[in-house]
């Protein structure tokens, strides 16, 4: 066994358990709206920003596992180079993706009206926290296992997120988040296109 195949294990690991506890909440969430149709309680009140923030987390947790299979070649990254620091790194991101998964999606599913809306604005200090936190990983990433460069595109264009995540940490303003989610958004598609859809 390599030493990649050796250490990827439990990053990926993680990264899939994310993907499955952010898939099954939501699975519940969809659940409980076609079984409110029954009357038997109210059904759930999506939110666009929310929901813009639940498919970035999913589709930024299959690009990841998408982007790391270059560091099994020995040209990317020696089996020499690697240490544990190097290792810790690796993981942050799919530990943060996990967090991320976990905070997204309200646990209580009373009969009482589950409104995202308001979860959202209730744990948006948390949420984008972690936001922060993935984009920062990010940077790391590209700049110790990829070499890239600090003035490179791709690491300019995640610092500008930082700095533009960043006010939402001491803000609940409706048009604020508003704003800059869908700002975020349209980045994100754009890096999409740009750099994940070729082979």
């Amino acid at each position: 066994m390599e030493i990649f195949e050796h250490l990827s294990m439990v990053v990926f690991l993680v990264l899939g358990i994310g993907l499955v506890k952010l898939m099954t909440s939501f699975g519940s969430v969809m659940s409980r709206n076609i079984t409110a149709q029954s009357g038997d309680h109210s059904p759930v009140r999506f939110y666009w920003v929310h929901s813009l923030l639940v498919t970035m987390v999913f589709i930024g947790m299959v690009v990841f596992w998408w982007n790391a299979y270059p560091l099994n070649r020995a040209d990317v990254m020696a089996e020499s180079d690697w240490n544990l620091f190097l290792y810790l790194l690796f993981l942050c991101s799919p530990m943060t993706y996990f967090l991320m998964s976990d905070a997204l999606m309200p646990k209580d599913t009373a009969d009482g009206v589950m409104d995202l809306k308001e979860y959202y604005y209730r744990n948006c200090r948390l949420l984008i926290g972690l936001s922060l936190l993935l984009q920062l990983f990010s940077l790391l990433n590209l700049l110790v296992f990829f070499d890239d460069v600090i003035t490179s595109r791709r690491c300019i264009s995640r610092v500008v997120l930082l700095f533009l995540l960043a006010p939402l940490l001491f803000s609940k303003n409706e048009l604020h988040h508003k704003a800059t989610m869908g700002i975020f958004f349209a980045g994100f598609l754009h890096s999409m296109i740009k750099y994940h859809t070729h082979f």
